[in-house]
């Protein structure tokens, strides 16, 4: 069964993303870098799927689409991220790289 945690999700330079999640009592931070750039992004309610808590560690692998009008991040965890963006961005850009996942 898949768990769902809200946040936020942006781009922070033009290759690097972060995000952040509300699990219960605790804050997950993403943050990570694309392979190549990508136009400014924000989705300000972003969805984060996992599978279990313990599984939002470390380096993952990222691949996904950005634009035109959402985010959808796939992690090598299984956990996924998705979320409209508040302003539509084109053309969209597929990505990939990586994510670090730390609990605050």
């Amino acid at each position: 069964m898949s768990l769902i945690a809200t946040g936020f999700l942006r781009s922070t330079s033009g290759a690097r993303f972060l995000g952040s999640f509300m699990l219960k009592d605790s804050q997950y931070i993403v943050a990570g870098s694309f392979a190549s750039s990508v136009p400014a992004f924000k989705s300000s309610a972003a969805i984060l799927t996992y599978d279990k808590e313990e599984s939002l560690s470390g380096t993952k692998a990222v691949d996904g689409v950005v634009g035109s009008d959402k985010v959808t991040l796939q992690f090598s965890n299984g956990s996924k991220i998705e979320g409209k963006l508040d302003f539509p961005i084109s053309p969209a850009a597929s990505v990939c790289g990586a994510g670090f996942f730390t609990q605050t």
